[in-house]
């Protein structure tokens, strides 16, 4: 987040300020420490008087905490980083005021210090502060993992009030400051988080945003000087593309210099004009309504607390029994759980006002953004408009971080997190040893002094010049790879006789000619003959829907008709599923396999062979124990994926370099998509030309630009269901998205537009996993762990078709028909959720007829090219200005979505 600060005097001016609810919807007065008086003016008037025994005017260090527009920011993190500014300053123990205030559904909050030591009566000094806020401020947008300002992150830009000689020159010509100039510039950028808001900043400092001849955006004043908002705000012209959009549906200098001269004409009609009535009611109302539910909300809290303060009170004994209870010590055990249970209470309180204050933010926002872009009104009808929220019943429960470590044990011990991190990563940071310390040791100081421990460990490798690392156990585990690897690929096993090749080939063209005309093809064959060699390593490198799943069925029945017995394997236990239903060969997951060994058990012999499908999500130690077991028994080992599908989940990328080192037969024919625009395009996508093929897309009509990640949601679902209505379930569709809070609101708004449109059929709310699910009889249903007793695994959909409180009977999809039904207590299993959408993790191996993609700023090519490659008909791709990766940035995918907000946008 943002920091500024100042010391300053006049306390009521501050106090009138901070206590102002016209500029503000919503004024919290969230804490008074250290003070005698128990409000904002009296306590800075006692400031006053205790600074009047010192020369000090500036008695007071006001702070503001502006957070990055777009992430939720908590009570708890403003508190944290007001605790760290104070430490870092010298006034930590300083009696201090915070205040919160919210405008347009954004939060910010203010915290003022006395600066008088009243011990010593003199003021604290506070050398260099802006340099330690802006210290701290970057470090917090490290440790919370938000998009960093360009001037935080670029030196040259670190000062927002820097101006150049020729940007000094205009200033003189107009005869303004140009530092002052800057930084009202900067403070408008800053502001903003929207192409309207940034209008109406500029618009109260007397400039009209408008478009440059040269395109770009510019500032017009009232004298009709121009000013290039690039030079003037510090930023980038592709910054300010990102933020604001195109400058298209601007005015021109021209119009907006007429604009001035119009305004000057009619100022007396204008300075009388009163604003839009119907929006100014609908902003009261809201603003009102969201006073009442808090004032609410604090009065039932109180009520509760003063309750269950009674009841706690109650429970502790008096008189004798008290002294009794005392000397045997139950005294004191009764009152450490009663502490435990006002925290939890306070804490349980605290998650409350939170859950209204996120949501009376986004009804701020959602009410914005239907006053200042009506064409949202006119894409989505008031039913649509209340599908898209989630159930509040059912809310999302992520699990708690993966850190296996306490606070207290990282401390002692900070070198225990870079095991963690080795997990994950096969070479890090000090950077990535910070970020993942600071989940656990909130200071400052100590987290600093803890990253000093852990990056001098004599466990890390330095790798280079650049500052990353390695451990030694995992530069072992890569050695022993490539050992093993190379052992593997030099021996020799049996190899298939050449007449159990042929009578495998000339079967399975037979099978497909009947099926629908078609035979084997030769990059097919030829895969075919690679695999079934004597070398006990072989390695396919399949492109999505290339047809591996066919070639393997065909590899099966040639090692069987040798008599070499086959076991298949893969990560994921819904890919183990894929690779036993389409080829035939028996499947397991790798850790069953790798707990098979570990207990005496050898599933498999010598000269047998072992098919590894979805190899390159391995990750290096355990492609390692795979490899190196395979040497040791005697057995092949054939691997078979898409090194650039993917990535592994732990350290490495083994499947790419055992590829680099001992070759692959390639499989480049895509069968999966049907037109051969779309094939290319699946090319394009493997080969890493993720722009091309969003390109190729979009000139198909199938990429669909929207201003937000809410009216990306509505476009998605509106065609979703159109989908349905057409095609009902002759057709198999399905959402995706990276991350799991997207999934979840896909699922939840798909799930509501299906109840809306056809029988909405009475419905049961179970405790999954991920919180509280409601499902009733045709719902889609994921299930998200393997379960032996009932064969399901993770990843595998299904249509609930029987529930009751203790039953839910589920038809698992198949994609040879033949539904297996599954019936499960959903008290003991809880790991199911709805299946409408899923993870692009959960979709590799998938084929259905069409995707819709829900995209975001995390989806990287590899996560592209998985997502737009699951269908055989057609795919959609919804992308949103404010959740935008850079490379869906190229002009010519978003003009069309400009030029309709240029006939039917937002007044500016």
């Amino acid at each position: 987040m943002i920091l500024e600060g100042n010391e300053r005097g006049f306390g009521a001016e501050l106090a009138r300020h901070l206590l102002n609810p016209r500029d503000n919807d919503h004024v919290t007065v969230h804490a008074i420490e250290g003070f005698v008086a128990d409000d904002l003016y009296a306590a800075f008037a006692e400031a006053e008087a205790i600074s009047g025994g010192t020369q000090c005017q500036n008695y007071l260090f006001s702070l503001s905490l502006n957070p990055p527009p777009g992430p939720t920011v908590s009570i708890e993190m403003f508190e944290a980083a007001i605790t760290v500014v104070g430490k870092k300053l010298g006034l930590s123990g300083q009696p201090r005021a915070v205040v919160f205030h919210e405008k347009l559904g954004r939060r910010h909050a203010h915290c003022v210090w006395s600066r008088i030591d009243a011990g010593q009566m003199k003021a604290i000094k506070l050398s260099h502060y802006k340099r330690k806020l802006m210290d701290i401020s970057r470090e917090l947008y490290r440790t919370h993992e938000w998009d960093m300002p360009q001037g935080f992150r670029d030196p040259d830009a670190r000062d927002g009030k820097n101006f150049s000689r020729q940007e000094a020159g205009q200033a003189r010509r107009a005869q303004a400051d140009p530092k002052e100039l800057k930084a009202l510039f900067r403070r408008c950028w800053d502001q903003s988080d929207s192409r309207s808001a940034f209008a109406a900043a500029l618009w109260e400092e007397g400039y009209m945003l408008a478009r440059g001849d040269r395109r770009g955006l510019v500032a017009v004043d009232a004298s009709g000087k121009i000013w290039s908002l690039s030079r003037w705000c510090g930023v980038k012209p592709k910054e300010l593309r990102a933020r604001f959009g195109s400058e298209d549906a601007l005015w021109s200098i021209e119009e907006a210099k007429a604009a001035f001269r119009e305004i000057d004409a009619r100022a007396a009609s204008l300075s009388n004009a009163e604003p839009d009535p119907d929006a100014e009611h609908r902003r009261k109302a809201l603003v009102e309504r969201q006073r009442r539910e808090r004032q609410k909300l604090r009065a039932t809290q109180e009520a509760r607390r003063i309750a269950e303060l009674k009841v706690r009170q109650k429970r502790l004994p008096m008189g004798l029994k008290a002294i009794w209870a005392r000397v045997t010590g139950r005294y004191q055990t009764l009152v450490a759980s009663i502490v435990l249970e006002a925290k939890s209470a306070e804490a349980r309180d605290r998650q409350e006002q939170q859950d209204l204050i996120d949501q009376h933010l986004s009804e701020r926002r959602a009410l914005e953004r239907d006053l200042s872009q009506p064409d949202i009104l006119q894409a989505l009808s008031a039913s649509f408009e209340t599908a898209i929220r989630p159930d509040p019943r059912q809310k999302l429960v992520l699990p708690p971080d993966d850190i296996p470590f306490t606070k207290d044990q990282l401390i002692a011990d900070p070198a225990l997190i870079l095991d963690h991190i080795s997990h994950k990563k096969a070479r890090f940071s000090r950077t990535d040893v910070l970020r993942e310390l600071a989940k656990r040791i909130p200071d400052p100081m100590a987290l600093r002094a803890a990253a000093d421990t852990a990056m001098s460990s004599t466990n890390l490798i330095q790798l280079g010049e650049g500052g990353d690392v390695t451990t030694r156990d995992y530069r072992a585990a890569e050695i022993a790879l490539s050992a093993s690897g190379a052992a593997l690929s030099a021996s020799k096993s049996a190899a298939v006789d050449a007449s159990h090749i042929k009578l495998a080939i000339r079967k399975q063209d037979a099978d497909m000619q009947k099926a629908f005309g078609g035979r084997l093809s030769e990059e097919q064959r030829s895969t075919l003959h690679h695999i079934l060699g004597p070398e006990r390593l072989a390695c396919v490198v399949g492109l999505a829907g290339a047809g591996k799943s066919t070639m393997l069925k065909t590899a099966r029945a040639a090692w069987e008709k040798q008599g070499i017995t086959v076991q298949g394997a893969a990560l994921a236990g819904k890919a183990a599923e894929g690779l036993k239903s389409a080829s035939g060969i028996t499947s397991c997951t790798l850790a069953s396999l790798e707990a098979s060994w570990k207990n005496g058990y050898e599933p498999i012999a010598p000269g047998d062979v072992l098919v590894v499908d979805e190899a390159g999500m391995i990750g290096t130690r355990q492609m390692m124990r795979i490899a190196s077991k395979l040497q040791s028994i005697g057995a092949k080992l054939v691997l078979v994926g898409d090194p650039d599908q993917l990535q592994p989940i732990e350290a490495g990328h083994p499947f790419r370099r055992l590829i680099e080192t001992h070759g692959a037969a390639k499989l480049n024919e895509i069968y999966r998509q049907r037109e051969d625009w779309q094939k290319q395009a699946s090319r394009d996508l493997s080969e890493g030309r993720t722009l091309e093929a969003i390109e190729s897309y979009d000139q198909h009509g199938l990429i669909t630009n929207r201003w937000s990640r809410d009216t990306a949601l509505a476009a998605l679902v509106e065609d979703y269901m159109a989908d349905v209505e057409l095609n009902g379930d002759s057709t198999s569709r399905l959402a995706f998205a990276h991350r799991r809070k997207d999934v979840y609101a896909l699922n939840q708004v798909l799930r509501s537009a299906c109840r809306s449109s056809g029988t909405a059929n009475p419905e049961t709310i179970y405790d999954t996993e991920t919180g509280p699910r409601a499902f009733a009889e045709g719902d889609r249903m994921v299930f998200t762990r393997n379960e032996k007793t009932t064969g399901v695994k993770n990843g595998m959909l299904g249509t609930v078709i029987k529930f009751t409180e203790n039953q839910i009977t589920v038809e698992l999809d198949s994609d040879d028909g033949q539904r297996r039904k599954v019936s499960f207590n959903p008290k003991i299993y809880r790991a199911f959720d709805h299946g409408y959408a899923v993870t692009i993790h959960k979709s590799q191996g998938v084929t259905i007829d069409r995707s819709y993609i829900l995209a975001s700023r995390t989806m990287d090519a590899p996560l592209t090219y998985v997502a737009m490659t699951r269908h055989r008909d057609r795919v959609k791709l919804y992308i949103n200005g404010q959740d935008r990766r850079p490379c869906f940035e190229k002009r010519s995918i978003t003009q069309s979505f400009w030029s309709h907000r240029r006939r039917s946008g937002p007044r500016q």
